[in-house]
């Protein structure tokens, strides 16, 4: 048994759009500058007493999944900055989608590697501070389970057939 580590995730956002527009993605990684990106998993459930039970129920709804990236340090020409900076000094959010790509599991082929593809909400919420950082929420929306395949710099997504989670 071998304990994961954390660079073996990574996380790919489509920098091509700001609006969702999905044609023609440029996925770049997200990391640099970045020392910590969890994914939270925040359930609704809906928790009610019968009147005839003694006892509670409680049914699961769903996820809310997000991500804040606190402090991203900037660095001139680095693609995900770029975006980000964007998104800053036009005071828009970002409809795009993002790859989250575990590269431990593979599908057996070199360079196809287990993802989700996620739909995503990136908003700004602090800008400089004392080491010119940025900090960004990211909220993702209807997941997608597939491939990744990594060539060189060019990143594919290919969907599985039943992509329900």
């Amino acid at each position: 048994m071998r304990q994961l580590q954390r660079h073996e995730f990574q996380h790919f956002i489509n920098t091509a759009t700001t609006t969702g527009e999905t044609s023609n993605p440029t996925w770049k990684q997200e990391g640099e500058g970045v020392e910590s990106l969890s994914v939270t998993f925040s359930t609704t459930k809906d928790t009610f007493k019968p009147i005839i039970r003694a006892t509670t129920e409680t049914v699961f709804q769903n996820y809310q999944i997000s991500s804040s990236i606190s402090g991203k340090r900037c660095y001139e020409d680095e693609e995900i900055y770029e975006y980000l900076d964007e998104l800053r000094r036009k005071a828009i959010s970002g409809q795009t989608q993002l790859i989250e790509i575990d590269t431990a599991k593979t599908n057996g082929t070199t360079g196809n590697y287990l993802a989700v593809k996620y739909d995503v909400l990136i908003t700004i919420t602090e800008w400089l501070g004392e080491n010119a950082t940025i900090s960004y929420d990211i909220d993702y929306s209807n997941p997608k389970t597939g491939i990744a395949t990594i060539s060189g710099s060019t990143i594919t997504f290919t969907e599985d057939a039943d992509t329900s989670l």
